[in-house]
Formats: C-alpha cells, sequence, structure tokens
C-alpha cells in the first residue's frame, strides 16, 4: 500500500517542485528587466520579457497541473514538446543573431530548454507506470478468499 501512495505523491512532488523553481525563475527575470541596467544577466541566464513570462506561465501550469496524475501526464507531454521545439529552435538560430527569435535565446536558454524537455520526459514516463488508483484496481483471487481455500482443499482430497 506505501508503494502506491508514495508514486503518485512523489511526481506531484517533483511536477509542484518545478513549477515553483520556474515561476521564481520567471519572476525574477521580469524583475530583473525593470532594475537599471536592464540587460544584466540574471544567473546565467539573459531572459527577455517573452522568455521570462514564458517560464512564469509554465510555472504556474505545473503547479496546477499536480491536481491529478492525469493532468501531470498531459502537462508533461505538453512540457516535452514544446521545450524540445524550443531546444532545437534556439539551437538552430545560435548560428544566427540572437536577437532573431522572440527570446533570444543564448546557449543557456538553449540548455534550459533541453533539461525541463528531459525532465518533462522523465515525468511522462514516471508518471505512466504509476496505477492510477488502489479502487479502480481490486484484484481479487481466490488465493484471498478464506472460503474458497477450504473448498479447494477438501476437493483435493477425494480420488478421482
Amino acid at each position: 500500500m506505501a508503494e502506491r501512495v508514495a508514486g503518485p505523491l512523489g511526481w506531484r512532488l517533483v511536477h509542484a517542485v518545478e513549477g515553483v523553481l520556474l515561476m521564481v525563475l520567471g519572476a525574477a527575470g521580469l524583475i530583473a528587466l525593470t532594475v537599471p541596467p536592464e540587460d544584466q544577466p540574471l544567473v546565467v541566464f539573459e531572459l527577455n520579457p517573452a522568455h521570462a513570462l514564458l517560464l512564469l506561465v509554465t510555472g504556474v501550469l505545473a503547479v496546477v497541473s499536480t491536481w491529478s496524475l492525469r493532468t501531470i501526464r498531459w502537462f508533461a507531454a505538453a512540457e516535452l514538446v514544446v521545450f524540445l521545439v524550443l531546444f532545437l529552435y534556439g539551437t538552430a538560430q545560435s548560428t544566427a543573431d540572437e536577437s532573431s527569435t522572440i527570446f533570444a535565446l543564448d546557449p543557456p536558454e538553449n540548455f534550459l530548454h533541453a533539461a525541463l524537455a528531459l525532465l518533462g520526459f522523465i515525468v511522462l514516463c514516471g508518471a505512466y507506470v504509476v496505477p492510477g488508483s488502489a479502487g479502480r484496481r481490486r484484484l481479487i483471487t481466490t488465493m484471498h478468499r478464506p472460503k474458497a481455500r477450504e473448498a479447494r482443499s477438501g476437493e483435493e482430497d477425494t480420488p478421482r
């Protein structure tokens, strides 16, 4: 029983932590854009308003998606696709001018997108392995019913 409870709660916790971290990064990126000088990097990221807003919205959606395993699966699939496309697009645009994209993607942002796509893949795979609920999947066999075992043991004693 403990394994069934720990599985869904573990993936919900992973999703909630990811959401909070992305909200903090997105909000800090938006705040850093209002403090002079506006072009200062945030840790290693040079976020513009569109990219900071994308991270903030993704974080909010990640926290909201912890409602159930089904919503976690949908969000993880969407996260995998969106951030994989952003990683591929940002990597392809890295040979061109960085300001040619709406997000002004640099190599650190590309690695962030690759990490988020990988996290989406891991959560998607892990959330599909966890059973939905113990109430829906209830397996009753003759081994669990004492009366059936007694009846069966009486049949074995009779010669055929």
